[in-house]
């Protein structure tokens, strides 16, 4: 895990969902942009089952998507 500035850090080897869950108000995770999709997907399906809320941003220039839990 490389932590990046302003509270960002990118993922390595850590399920996508797993790192949903453990999420905490506040922090945010990157991922490559080709999980843009899953992401987004898992960010609304699992976010409402587990009762979270999450926004996603993306970067073209580092081809990433952020996701960060606002509830």
């Amino acid at each position: 895990m490389k932590e990046t500035n302003n509270n960002e850090q990118k993922q390595e080897g850590k399920p996508l969902l797993s790192v949903l869950r453990e999420m905490e108000v506040g922090e945010s995770h990157s991922f490559p942009a080709e999980r843009g999709s899953y992401l987004k997907s898992a960010c609304t399906t699992f976010g409402f089952e587990w009762g979270k809320i999450f926004t996603t941003a993306t970067n073209r220039a580092d081809r990433t998507i952020s996701v960060t839990r606002v509830e």
